[in-house]
């Protein structure tokens, strides 16, 4: 598993990184003007708008009187008010991200760079079908929350799992050699081997891991729903290539203009003093006058919506790992989870570049939403243990986890969405807007394996391993006559095969698993400990 080629991944150990990994941290008015520009990108049809002087007087009149809650990584939230300087700058830069739209396959940038979205990516009727098909699959369930189309279902089993090929006898998978704690010796996802033309019209190749092939109908579904998603996935990967760096508002750093500071206690053994003195430093880190970095003085200068590079999937063969599940309250249920853990997709056996989920249908429910954060750098440019400057600059204080909060999408019935895999995500957890009915969020989610690596294995070369899908597949092939007992002794000299009861053990493994990982990978990625007293550009 080389990490030579390819796109950037999240499955790396970092906790030895001298000042943290990821982007470079975005300023908190820099996060609060990204929240403005998210919240008028929101409107609908803002791109006719967005030059006319009453759209813009009305945007400037409600960034001036608006206070943004910015959460911070520390665990608060903190308050900015943005200037009618900084409230200038977004509608002036409304002019890139209209340029960046893509009105042919209904997309634009959602509420952070390279997160792409769109609220009419398919017909109603297809929608309508697709769900209809989806909810079929599992029409009796009560359960909170449901995977209809299961990835973690009969996956590949490192040494257990055979690849078939056609050229000479079925093979067992060995395990990757790596023995990172990203990488997993057991258990890996199946992804569908898929085609593109040159006009990205789609094929799936083989079949869909956990969805019988008689599912025809679904199948087309989601084979029309997928090709509806390559433009998002390009948008996606274009603006995550190296050759694209990501783009900040405002750099550079803070600097005090006072510098007079409590004076310490004249005696070291004074407890009360020392005690009194440190919450005055404190106080004074916390509250001194200080410039803080801001927007170039000409503003907007253009340029949000260039490109060195332009990712075009069409004519590639590409891997994607397709499920769907279910959300669902009873009537009289008017609260459905607890928080989920901010989570990344897939280990670094799959090298899951970037994540599209598309929910099918949102019936009363409110507050519905997927978040996202980011993991970050240290600040650059501060004085060693200066926690006041980088807290009010970047809201980033000593041992902090290193990582931003970067906006979230509401969830409507139709709304597609496509983001990068080095962000991690979350979704609130849902209420019914009238207690007395049920209320449901299903969705689709499409997983695309980073396609500058090389494939890994897929349904393509794992044939189906259910036992009772085979099963099934020899009961309708063979003459009735054939003895039912030789059948029975063939099936059980298939030990690739996996039966009900291991399909259950097996994917309980896996999921506890990806549990452990999601909380490793939190800890050796997203939430390096922020030190303000070290890190590679330290004013000494």
């Amino acid at each position: 598993m080389s990490d030579s080629r390819g796109y950037r991944h999240p499955f790396n150990d970092c906790t030895h990184y001298l000042g943290g990994v990821g982007d470079n941290p975005r300023t908190l008015v820099d996060l609060a003007m990204g929240r403005l520009s998210a919240t008028i990108r929101r409107q609908k049809d803002w791109w006719l708008f967005y030059h006319e002087k009453e759209f813009k007087h009305h945007w400037m009149q409600e960034a001036c009187d608006r206070v943004w809650e910015i959460p911070l990584p520390c665990g608060e939230d903190t308050k900015v008010k943005l200037s009618q300087r900084q409230a200038e700058y977004v509608l002036q830069e409304l002019e890139g991200y209209a340029s960046l739209r893509d009105e042919a396959n209904n997309c634009q940038v959602s509420c952070f760079e390279r997160i792409w979205e769109s609220d009419n990516l398919l017909e109603p009727s297809v929608v309508s079908s697709l769900d209809h098909e989806i909810y079929s699959l599992e029409p009796d369930s009560t359960k909170g929350t449901t995977k209809l189309i299961n990835l973690y279902t009969c996956p590949l089993i490192y040494d257990r799992s055979v690849s078939a090929d056609p050229q000479g006898s079925p093979a067992l998978i060995s395990p990757p050699a790596d023995a990172t704690y990203s990488v997993s010796c057991k258990f890996a996802l199946l992804p569908t081997d898929v085609q593109l033309t040159a006009s990205n019209q789609l094929e799936l190749l083989s079949y869909i891991n956990d969805l019988h092939p008689r599912h025809t109908s679904l199948y087309r579904l989601l084979n029309t729903t997928l090709s509806a998603f390559i433009p998002l996935f390009e948008h996606t990967l274009s603006d995550l290539h190296r050759n694209n760096p990501l783009p900040q508002r405002i750099p550079g750093r803070s600097w005090y203009s006072q510098w007079s500071e409590p004076e310490p206690p004249e005696f070291s053994d004074d407890e009360e003093g020392w005690a009194l003195y440190e919450l005055d430093m404190w106080h004074w880190m916390s509250h001194r006058p200080i410039n803080l970095p801001d927007i170039p003085k000409d503003g907007y200068q253009g340029g949000l919506e260039e490109r060195k590079h332009i990712v075009k999937l069409g004519g590639r063969r590409l891997q994607v790992v397709i499920s769907a599940s279910e959300t669902r309250l009873n009537a009289g249920q008017s609260y459905h989870g607890s928080i989920e853990p901010w989570r990344v997709e897939g280990m670094k056996n799959e090298r899951i570049v970037a994540c599209g989920f598309f929910y099918t249908s949102v019936e009363n429910v409110v507050n519905s939403s997927i978040e996202f954060r980011m993991a970050v750098t240290y600040p650059r440019g501060f004085n060693a243990g200066d926690n006041g400057a980088t807290f009010r600059t970047w809201g980033m204080r000593d041992a902090a986890p290193c990582h931003q909060y970067i906006g979230d999408v509401p969830i409507r019935q139709g709304t597609a969405i496509v983001f990068p895999n080095i962000y991690q995500y979350r979704h609130t957890p849902i209420q019914v807007a009238d207690p007395s009915q049920p209320g449901h969020r299903r969705m689709v989610s499409f997983l695309l394996v980073d396609p500058d690596v090389p494939p890994i294995p897929s349904t393509s070369n794992v044939p189906p391993q259910r036992k009772a899908w085979i099963r099934e597949a020899l009961d309708n092939f063979l003459d009735v006559r054939f003895p039912e007992e030789v059948v029975d002794k063939i099936m059980d000299h298939v030990d690739w095969l996996v039966d009900e009861s291991e399909m259950v053990r097996f994917r309980e493994e896996m999921m506890q698993e990806r549990r452990e990982f999601v909380s490793n990978n939190d800890d050796h990625y997203f939430s390096i400990p922020f030190d303000v007293f070290n890190g590679p550009e330290v004013l000494l």
